[in-house]
């Protein structure tokens, strides 16, 4: 089990949600405890906190640099206005695992696949924002490698990006592969007020 390749592909919340399903088995504890933190339990409820918390940005288009699916779902359902998400997907990806991809995209709202280096037309800081997702170990915010080196690909993007953490930890735990952005690249990271 490549829980780090399934992340790639559909996203670290509905990989968090499906792995919460089976978190108390030991074989899955086994598998999965060094490629990633596991989820809290509660993980639906996040989803639907971090969707409500992304759409009171009230901008017109979020550029996602992981297929966050669960994400997308839930802010369709709260979308007000016209809201377009961006996903920028790796150069690498594979082109099968892409057509999977824009197969399981929600209805509802216009969500565009782009493929890295490109960038969204009529994408401005005053409409857009940059969601990166990813876990906080203590305060430190970590992201896949696809994910840290799009972050610097795109880092000249003058508007918000935000940094949403599918699990905080209160460890400066640091999983195998994962890299640490620098928190100056970041203008926002979400934290649970709840």
């Amino acid at each position: 089990m490549d829980i780090q390749k399934t992340a790639r592909e559909i996203g670290l919340f509905e990989t968090a949600i499906n792995l919460a399903k089976v978190s108390n088995s030991a074989d899955v504890i086994q598998k999965v405890g060094t490629s990633m933190p596991l989820p809290n339990e509660d993980i639906g409820i996040r989803v639907k906190q971090v969707a409500k918390w992304l759409c009171d940005f009230n901008k017109n288009k979020y550029m996602f640099l992981t297929p966050e699916i669960a994400l997308f779902e839930e802010m369709s359902k709260l979308a007000d206005t016209h809201m377009e998400i961006i996903i920028a997907t790796p150069c690498d990806l594979e082109q099968e695992t892409k057509e999977r991809l824009k197969n399981n995209l929600p209805r509802g709202i216009t969500v565009t696949v782009l493929e890295e280096p490109y960038f969204p037309q009529s994408f401005f800081p005053k409409n857009g924002m940059l969601v990166i997702c990813g876990y906080l170990g203590g305060n430190r915010a970590l992201v896949l490698p696809d994910t840290y080196r799009m972050v610097e690909h795109y880092s000249g993007f003058l508007g918000k990006k935000v940094f949403v953490p599918y699990k905080e930890l209160d460890t400066a735990s640091r999983y195998d592969d994962w890299m640490e952005i620098n928190h100056q690249r970041l203008s926002v990271k979400w934290r649970n007020v709840s």
